[in-house]
C-alpha cells in the first residue's frame, strides 16, 4: 500500500470521535454513541450551498464532510425518503410516486434499527406528503406529522406547514425530559443527569418542505432574495439556524452526528423543466448532502455517491451494522481518495484498495399521469444515461455539467452497456403485480365498473423531455385554478382536448368544471376518465363528489336519487381498490347524511377519522352527525378533536356554537361562531348562526347587522339567505 495512503486512513481514524468512523459496527456503550440529527429540505437544489442564500447551512457544510456530486433516487419526496431510510432504490423498497401506496413494515428503517439498539426516535415533518399512512412512521416514538389540511381538498398532497412549525415542534421534543425527549432545560442548558448512568442517545429526523412550488416565501426573505426560490430557501435556512443553535448552545451538538440533505433538486428552467418530477437531468437528480460528525475534520468528496448510501452510513457511525439489504457504501470510510491531483482515473478507498465507481441509478414514473414514458437513469460518476422507453441520452456529465451535449451517437456501446445495467435495476422490482385481482375485478363490475385494457400504458408513450412545454402549460393552469382564475377552465379544456392519454389532465379540467359551479359538465368528464382509467381510485371518489354536487342541484327527487345512487358506487368502487381510503369512507359519510342516516354517517365518518386522525375535517363532520343523532356530549368530543387538529377548523368551532346555543347559553355561543367566521369570512351559516345567538342574548342590533351581512353575501344560500330575511322582518327591522 503507498504510504500516502496509509496516512490518510491514519488522519481520518484519528479525527474521527466515533470508533463507527473507522469500520466497527458494534453496538458501543450510551456514553460514545452519537445523538444523530437527519435534516432533509424538500426540493433544494446542490447549488445553493455555498452560493451564500443558506448561511446557517453554508457554515454546516464547511464544518463537515460535504459531497460535490450526490444523487437522488427518485425526483420526487416520498420515494427519495423512503430510500434515505432504507438505503434501498425505488424498485427494491416499492415507493415509486408521492400518495401511491405505501413503504412496507418488512422493509428496515433507520428508525426501526436503532430503537431496537437503545436510542430515543422522533421526525417532525413538513408536508402531508410525509403523512404516516406512506409507511415513514415505523421506528419512531414520536412521529409528528399535523399537517393543516384545506377542508375542501384534505387529501391533496401538496398540503404543508412552515419550517417555523416544524422546527416549534422538534424543540419542544429536545426540552421535553424523560422517555418522552432528551430534555434540554428552555435556557437549552443541559440537564444534569439523575443518576450516573449517561442518558439514550436520541435519533431526530427533521423535515423542511418549503422551497417546495409554490413559492411563497415571508415578506422579509422575499424582499432580500432574487427569486422567490431563494427565498424560501433563506427562511428554512433561517429556522434550521434555530434548531442548530439550541443545539450547539447546550453542548449537545458537540455530541451529534449532523446529516443534511436535500431530497431531490428543483428544475427552474433547466431543459425547460421549471419544478421537478418530470425529467431526470441532474437539475433535479442533484442534491446537497453532508455529514457533520463531531470531531471530524472538515472535507469535501468530489465523488459521485447517492442518497441510497446515507442509511448504511448513518447506522454504522451509531454502530449498528447495516441489515445484507443495505448495500450502500459508508461515507465517512469508504468514499474516493485520489493519492496526487493528477493521478488517472483508478480510484483508491480510505483502506487504499483499488475499486471501480459503482453505478447510480434513479428513476420516475411520474410522467405516466401526463401519458408519457417513464424515466430511468444511470451514472457512474462521469458518463450519465437517461432511458425513456427506447430513447436514449448519454452525458458526459464531468465536462458537461449542465447535459447539454447528448454524446448518444458517438457512444453508442457505452449507452448499450449502461441502458442494459439500468433495465436491470428497474425489472428487479420486488413489488406485487399492478394487475388488478380477479375477485376485485368482479366487484368493481357488479359496480359498474370495468378494469379492461384501458387501463394499459399507451405503447410508444412520449419522452417527457419532448413534451415538458405541455407540462409548464400545466402547472400554469394549476395556478391559475388554486388562484380561483375564470380562465383556468377554458386552459384546462385546451389542454384536456389535446392531452387525451393525460388522466391528470383529464381530471384536473373536471375539477375546474365542478369548482365553478358546474357539477353536471364535470361529472361527464369524470364518467369518460372511470371508463379509460376505472381502477384508479382517487378518480372515482372525484367522481363521486361531482355526482353528489349535481344532485343536490337536481331538478327533480328520482333525479337526485339516482345520481346519489352513483355516488355510492363510485366511492364502494375506491373502497374496493383502496380499502383503507379515509377519503371514499368520509364521501359514503357526506351520502349518508344528505339522506337522513345519521347512525350510517357516524359510521363512515369514525372510520374516516380513525384512518386520517389529522383530518380536522373528519372530526368535525363525525361531530356534526352525532350532533344530527342526538349525541351531544360525543359530538362535542369530537369538534374539541378537531379543533386540536387544526384550530382554525370553522366547522367545528360552528358546531360547538351550534351545541351551546341548543343548551341555552347564546353569549357563550357567539364566541365561537366569530372564531368560525374569522377562520372562514365567506362561511354564511356561521353568520346566520351567529345573528341567532345574538338574538337569543338580546343583542338585537347586531343580530340585526349579520342578517344583513348573510344576505349581501355571495352565492345563492337560499336557505340561510331566507331565514335570515324571515329573522330580520320579525325584527321589525330593514333590510
Amino acid at each position: 500500500m503507498p504510504p500516502l495512503a496509509i496516512r490518510i486512513v491514519l488522519s481520518v481514524c484519528a479525527a474521527a470521535a466515533m470508533a463507527a468512523a473507522c469500520g466497527r459496527t458494534q453496538p458501543a456503550g450510551p456514553s460514545t454513541r452519537p445523538n444523530i440529527l437527519l435534516v432533509t429540505v424538500d426540493t433544494l437544489r446542490a447549488d445553493r450551498v455555498g452560493a451564500g442564500v443558506a448561511p446557517a447551512i453554508d457554515r454546516l457544510a464547511a464544518s463537515g464532510t460535504r459531497f460535490t456530486s450526490a444523487r437522488t433516487t427518485a425526483p420526487m419526496t416520498l420515494p427519495a425518503h423512503a430510500t434515505v431510510h432504507t438505503g434501498l432504490l425505488p424498485p427494491e423498497h416499492g415507493v415509486r410516486e408521492n400518495g401511491a401506496g405505501s413503504l412496507a413494515p418488512s422493509h428496515r428503517t433507520i428508525a426501526m434499527l436503532l430503537k431496537a439498539s437503545g436510542y430515543r426516535t422522533a421526525a417532525f415533518v413538513g408536508a402531508f406528503v410525509l403523512d404516516r399512512r406512506f409507511g415513514l412512521a415505523q421506528g419512531f416514538d414520536t412521529y409528528d406529522d399535523q399537517i393543516p389540511r384545506d377542508p375542501n381538498a384534505t387529501e391533496r398532497l401538496e398540503a404543508e406547514r412552515p419550517a417555523s412549525a416544524v422546527i416549534d415542534r422538534a424543540l419542544t421534543w429536545l426540552r421535553t425530559p424523560g422517555p418522552k425527549g432528551p430534555g434540554l432545560q428552555p435556557n437549552d442548558s443541559p440537564v444534569v443527569p439523575q443518576s450516573p448512568s449517561p442518558p439514550a442517545p436520541f435519533f431526530l429526523w427533521v423535515h423542511l418542505y418549503d422551497p417546495h412550488a409554490p413559492y411563497t416565501p415571508p415578506p422579509e426573505f422575499a424582499a432580500r432574495a432574487k427569486t422567490p426560490y431563494d427565498g424560501e430557501v433563506a427562511y428554512a435556512d433561517s429556522q434550521l439556524a434555530r434548531l442548530f443553535d439550541a443545539l450547539r448552545t447546550s453542548g449537545v451538538l458537540d455530541r451529534t452526528l449532523v446529516v443534511f440533505a436535500g431530497d431531490h433538486g428543483e428544475g427552474l428552467g433547466d431543459h425547460g423543466e421549471r419544478t421537478h418530477g418530470m425529467l431526470l437531468y441532474d437539475s433535479t437528480l442533484r442534491v446537497p448532502l453532508v455529514f457533520a460528525a463531531p470531531g471530524r475534520a472538515p472535507s469535501t468528496v468530489d465523488e459521485a455517491v447517492s442518497l441510497s448510501e446515507v442509511a448504511p452510513t448513518i447506522l454504522r457511525a451509531a454502530g449498528v451494522t447495516p441489515p445484507p439489504e443495505m448495500k450502500g457504501r459508508n461515507l465517512l470510510t469508504d468514499v474516493t481518495v485520489r493519492l496526487k491531483p493528477d493521478t488517472t482515473d483508478t480510484p483508491t478507498t480510505n483502506s487504499g484498495s483499488v475499486r471501480l465507481q459503482p453505478d447510480l441509478y434513479s428513476e420516475t414514473g411520474y410522467p405516466h399521469v401526463a401519458g408519457w414514458s417513464p424515466l430511468q437513469a444511470l451514472t457512474d460518476g462521469r458518463w450519465k444515461v437517461i432511458r425513456a422507453g427506447s430513447a436514449t441520452e448519454v452525458y458526459d456529465v464531468r465536462s458537461d455539467p449542465r447535459e447539454e451535449r447528448d454524446l448518444a451517437a458517438s457512444q453508442a456501446s457505452l449507452a448499450s452497456a449502461m441502458s442494459a445495467r439500468a433495465d436491470a435495476i428497474h425489472g428487479s422490482a420486488t413489488t406485487a403485480s399492478t394487475a388488478v385481482p380477479a375477485d376485485v375485478q368482479e366487484r368493481l363490475r357488479a359496480l359498474g365498473y370495468v378494469a379492461g385494457s384501458g387501463t394499459a400504458r399507451p405503447a410508444g408513450a412520449p419522452n417527457p423531455a419532448r413534451s415538458i412545454a405541455a407540462w409548464n402549460e400545466f402547472e400554469d393552469a394549476l395556478g391559475m385554478l388554486a388562484a380561483h382564475q375564470p380562465s383556468a377552465v377554458e386552459a384546462l379544456r385546451k389542454l384536456a382536448a389535446a392531452n387525451p392519454d393525460a388522466p391528470v389532465m383529464q381530471t384536473t379540467y373536471a375539477r375546474a368544471l365542478r369548482e365553478s359551479g358546474r357539477a353536471v359538465d364535470a361529472l361527464a368528464v369524470y364518467r369518460s376518465a372511470a371508463r379509460r382509467w376505472p381502477t384508479d381510485a382517487t378518480l372515482l371518489h372525484d367522481l363521486a363528489a361531482a355526482a353528489r354536487d349535481a344532485a343536490a342541484a337536481a331538478k327533480s327527487q328520482a333525479a337526485a336519487q339516482s345520481l346519489r345512487d352513483e355516488a355510492v358506487r363510485a366511492e364502494r368502487a375506491a373502497l374496493v381498490l383502496q380499502p383503507e381510503s379515509a377519503t371514499a369512507r368520509n364521501g359514503l359519510g357526506l351520502l349518508a347524511i344528505d339522506e337522513g342516516r345519521t347512525a350510517d354517517a357516524a359510521s363512515s365518518f369514525e372510520r374516516a377519522a380513525a384512518l386520517d386522525p389529522n383530518n380536522a375535517s373528519y372530526w368535525a363532520n363525525l361531530g356534526n352527525a352525532r350532533r344530527a343523532a342526538g349525541d351531544r356530549a360525543l359530538a362535542e368530543q369530537a369538534y374539541r378533536r378537531a379543533l386540536d387538529v387544526d384550530a382554525r377548523s370553522a366547522d367545528a368551532a360552528n358546531g360547538l356554537g351550534v351545541l351551546l346555543v341548543e343548551a341555552n347559553r347564546p353569549a357563550d355561543a357567539a364566541p365561537w361562531f366569530e372564531r368560525a367566521i374569522a377562520s372562514a369570512p365567506a362561511m354564511v351559516e356561521a353568520r346566520l348562526n351567529l345573528g341567532i345567538a345574538l338574538q337569543s342574548a338580546g343583542d338585537l342590533q347586531r343580530a340585526a347587522e349579520q342578517y344583513r351581512l348573510v344576505l349581501a353575501a355571495d352565492g345563492h344560500h337560499p336557505r340561510e339567505k331566507d331565514a335570515a330575511a324571515k329573522l330580520l322582518a320579525a325584527l321589525g327591522a330593514s333590510r
